[in-house]
């Protein structure tokens, strides 16, 4: 009892301590950095839309101390926002009255809905605002890619930034936008590290479900990234350093109603190698390790191409710059153009056994968006952006072997996968506000959509060469239409329809979305979403030629042949539980795919015959977020159930677990502040991924009097890989640093990834091929080998790809 006398006490002590007077000094502080001041300082929540509190800064220098009721009001002068105090807890930012009229405001149900700068908006979508992030367990810098992982039901099967999976839907299945401009490739370094630099990426909108009919050509979720539209008062920029590369930027007025942004990072691994370079090196070339049949037995491989470091080589760089021009002629008006080009490459050569083998890979984006935004009136504006995109990959690879016995090396092979897209367009759309709480959108998009496939394979010693090209455009017109009702109790009903026609495909498809919250009460909400959508590319895998399999997938168009157009029926309900400082979401839903094949990305062994089918996937999302002080702890859990179904394959069950089919995530975080210092530490565990076992392995002599492995695989994904877990850290440590008359801001971070150093295989491929007798083929028993079905499956490569061992890294942050 006198315990609970004693609690009872601190907390009456702690709700007065709130209302005590305090001394607060900004001096030109941005307000998203007071906002996480004084809820450290005095517990509170602030709700707010983000736009709204960008680039607004405070300077407040009273010697005299302040409530907390003084200080919101000396706020709401110098920002011409209100802030007001729904309780003694919770304070909402919203425009003045006499600014609300003029935009219509995203309505933010709770911020910090994982950590700071990570808020959940009424319609479902979620805000992660790279200003206000807190700090990430393992992570330096705010990257939105590895941030917006910490939401339960999304993740990666292989660690990497850009392999992201949203509620079951693979990768190339997410519309993903920066500045309006669409991508198509997000990663360096074969996906380990975003393309977008941290600096230019202001905010990030995300949806899992309930997606608007503005969104369109993707079946899973959306990640629409902006890198701001503000004109700063005067010249800001900053500058990092980490283990990997360094980047800044620079923000700048060029008057009063123009600005400039320029962002630049570059990598220096090809000057000095870091440990951290190192690490993700090692994950990223180790791609053999000791491959097993069912019973245990070692696999002796005779072509298995493996190396090791001290075997091989590898120089890999990346660049990327983007920039930004903004124009604000008046109050109604607002033009911006915005500008991006990534290039990534990698060389890499090998000894292997008798050959020297030469990758090259080169990646790049170059992107062009023009926006503009015009308020006709205080309930209706519209807003055009006209985007230009453009992706290349090019993969070349060598093998040079003696030919000739004469102890020199000739080249032998040479392979080139060769992939690009050009991808154009425009949208227009229109909001009116028919009532304070009724608003219609419509709007109209117009793209073309070029893809060119090159596969080609050249032995020059034999004078022998074989090439596929491929050319095929879509060209899309559709139109949408939303409308919103938002209840008198912060409920919401917004319900779309989309017509989209696919010139590739000829059809005209119709996409109806319905998005519901409902509140049961002051803290609990009900939701649900139902939603049909289609997607007219697509990544599949291309499973000859390219030898080390570094990567090796490409987009294709859909047509009414080879590649049939993905659609996706999916619903979605569930729960929202907010309350002080007490944050429970669970989400439940179910997805139809249709339209996959054999050739859909993750398949372990190769299925060279084309087969169509579908998948099912039902699942579970679940958080839960608790903050107490400067403490906060959240867990995230997802239960998936994955099936594919291809009936018209042989010998396969007619359900079985899909390639990305990952049981049980799960994730905890915690993170502490304590002045300038910030610590975070998380782990997180996942079920293994589903792979296909060798159920038996013979060598045999093909024609050519050579040892070849025949091979006979089990059932399509009958086994998993081990389960995967690590634990992650990160140390913050924030200081000024004089210079003259000013004081600059600076933060020095250290951080480390899989801290007990677990390595396991988180990825297996196998290479084999039915080949003809005249190039090292095998007749099955009995047979003449005349056939394709009469001869032997062979066995060249197992490719295994293993998690990221201890990664230590460290960062340096100034700001001016």
């Amino acid at each position: 009892m006198k315990y609970i006398f004693t609690c009872i006490a601190f907390f009456f002590i702690f709700i007065i301590k709130a209302q005590e007077r305090q001394n607060y000094n900004y001096n030109n502080t941005p307000l998203s950095t007071i906002i996480r001041d004084l809820e450290d300082r005095h517990k509170l929540i602030f709700s707010f839309a983000n736009d709204i509190i960008k680039e607004k800064t405070v300077t407040i220098t009273n010697k005299e101390a302040l409530s907390l009721n003084a200080l919101l009001f000396i706020l709401e002068t110098e920002t011409n926002l209100s802030f007001k105090k729904v309780s003694n807890s919770q304070i909402i930012i919203t425009q003045s009255k006499a600014f609300i009229s003029n935009r219509i405001l995203d309505e933010v149900i709770i911020s910090s809905y994982v950590t700071t700068g990570i808020d959940r908006n009424k319609d479902g979508s979620i805000d992660v605002t790279t200003e206000r992030l807190g700090i990430l367990p393992g992570l330096v810098s705010p990257d939105i890619a590895q941030s917006i992982q910490l939401i339960p039901g999304i993740s990666t099967l292989d660690e990497s930034a850009t392999g992201i999976q949203i509620r079951g839907g693979s990768p190339d299945q997410n519309l993903i936008l920066y500045d309006g401009i669409k991508l198509y490739n997000t990663g360096y370094f074969y996906g380990m590290f975003s393309l977008f630099n941290p600096f230019a990426t202001q905010k990030a909108t995300i949806f899992r479900s309930g997606t608007s009919a503005a969104y369109g050509d993707r079946i899973s979720g959306i990640i629409d990234i902006t890198s701001g539209d503000q004109i700063p008062e005067k010249n800001e920029g900053g500058f990092e350093i980490d283990g990997v590369s360094v980047n800044g930027y620079v923000k700048t007025p060029i008057s009063e109603k123009s600005a400039l942004y320029v962002f630049a990072r570059r990598s220096y691994s090809n000057i000095w190698e870091t440990p951290t370079y190192t690490s993700y090196a090692d994950k990223i070339f180790t791609n053999f390790g000791i491959a097993k049949d069912i019973n245990g037995n070692i696999l002796e491989l005779e072509t298995d191409d493996d190396f090791s470091p001290e075997t091989s080589n590898n120089r890999f760089s990346f660049a990327d710059i983007s920039a930004k021009a903004i124009i604000k002629p008046n109050s109604k008006n607002s033009i911006s153009i915005s500008g991006l080009y990534t290039r990534n490459r990698l060389d890499f050569d090998f000894d292997g056994d008798g050959e020297f083998v030469v990758d090259s890979l080169i990646t790049k984006n170059k992107g062009l968006s023009i926006n503009w935004k015009h308020q006709t009136n205080d309930k209706q504006h519209q807003e055009i952006t006209a985007y230009f995109s453009q992706y290349n990959s090019f993969y070349q690879n060598n093998e040079l072997k003696d030919e000739t016995g004469n102890g020199s090396l000739d080249l032998s092979e040479i392979n080139i996968r060769k992939n690009d897209i050009s991808d154009i367009g425009i949208n227009l759309s229109s909001i009116t506000q028919i009532k304070s709480t009724h608003k219609l959108t419509l709007g109209y998009q117009l793209s073309y959509t070029d893809v060119n496939v090159i596969i080609s394979k050249e032995e020059p010693f034999d004078n022998d060469m074989e090439s596929s090209i491929q050319e095929d455009y879509n060209l899309k017109n559709a139109v949408f239409g939303e409308f919103t009702f938002n209840l008198k109790n912060k409920g919401l009903i917004n319900t779309g329809l989309r017509l989209t026609h696919y010139s590739s495909l000829d059809k005209f498809l119709l996409e109806p979305r319905i998005n519901f919250e409902y509140p049961l009460g002051d803290q609990l909400r009900f939701k649900t979403a139902i939603e049909r959508r289609n997607q007219p590319i697509s990544q599949l895998i291309e499973f000859n030629h390219t030898e080390l399999r570094l990567e090796n997938e490409l987009w294709r168009l859909s047509d009414n042949e080879q590649f049939p157009l993905l659609t996706s029926n999916q619903i979605s309900g569930g729960l929202l539980y907010h309350h002080k400082h007490l944050n429970i979401d669970i989400d439940t839903y179910y997805k139809k795919l249709i339209g996959l094949t054999t050739f859909t990305s993750g398949f372990s062994n190769p299925l060279e015959n084309l087969e169509e089918g579908k998948s099912i996937i039902k699942g579970l999302d679940l958080l839960l977020k608790y903050r107490w002080n400067n403490y906060k702890i959240w867990t995230g859990y997802t239960y998936n159930d994955i099936t594919f179904q291809f009936p018209n394959l042989k010998d396969t069950p007619f359900k079985f677990p899909g390639n990305n089919d990952i049981t049980h995530a799960f994730r905890i975080s915690n993170t502490l502040k304590l002045d300038t210092w910030q610590f975070s530490l998380g782990w997180q565990y996942r079920t293994g991924k589903p792979f296909t076992f060798v159920n038996s392995y013979e060598i045999k002599i093909d024609a050519d009097g050579k040892n070849a492995g025949v091979v006979n695989f089990g059932p399509i994904n009958n086994a998993r890989l081990p389960d995967f877990h690590r634990l992650d850290a990160s140390v913050l440590y924030d200081f000024n640093i004089e210079s003259g008359n000013k004081k600059l801001k600076a933060q020095v971070g250290v951080s480390a990834l899989n801290i007990y150093n677990r390595i396991k295989p988180v990825n297996l491929t196998y290479r084999a091929e039915v080949k003809p007798l005249d190039d090292g083929g095998i007749p099955k028993p009995g047979t003449s080998g005349a056939t394709r079905e009469e001869r032997e499956l062979i066995l060249e490569q197992v490719i295994q790809r293993f998690s990221l061992g201890f990664t230590p890294n460290i960062s340096f942050k100034l700001f001016f």
